[in-house]
């Protein structure tokens, strides 16, 4: 029997909220949001030779316009350049500047006070299935999602 007062999606909801209200507060010297932020953590440590703007729309599953105007604000902002490919000119490469650089090792600070947040009173044991459990989950939704599509088609 369930006598849970909530279902997952709660405690997700919840969860996600409080990490990016405390993430943007910790962003705000670098004017940077969250969402800007995890696009340039994937443009510097992404294994590829160049990044489109398809690529970050399929990596993190978000729509053309929302990809589109997180670029533009942060191509204002001086942290990403569009780089026309010198083989396709309708191809623009997206490129993160010095600028990231330069607030990286800052930003890893965050990064790793909010993942101690996060793990606080965990075990390594515990952490590592967190870590393990929150992958299949997000590979579960995922796969609903691609098989929604297909079944819309």
């Amino acid at each position: 029997m369930n006598n849970r007062k909530y279902g997952y999606g709660f405690y997700f909801r919840c969860i996600q909220s409080q990490l990016e209200k405390a993430m943007n507060e910790q962003l705000k010297e670098f004017d940077l949001t969250k969402s800007q932020l995890d696009i340039l953590r994937f443009l510097k440590y992404v294994k590829k030779d160049h990044v489109n703007q398809k690529d970050i729309e399929e990596f993190f599953h978000i729509s053309n316009p929302t990809v589109t105007g997180l670029l533009n604000r942060m191509e204002q902002k001086g942290y990403v350049v569009r780089v026309h490919s010198p083989d396709d000119k309708r191809i623009r490469y997206i490129q993160i500047t010095d600028k990231v650089e330069d607030i990286d090792k800052k930003i890893k600070k965050h990064i790793d006070y909010s993942e101690g947040v996060i793990a606080k009173g965990l075990s390594q044991e515990e952490r590592n299935l967190l870590f393990k459990l929150l992958a299949k989950v997000k590979d579960n939704l995922i796969k609903e999602e691609e098989n929604h599509v297909k079944d819309i088609d």
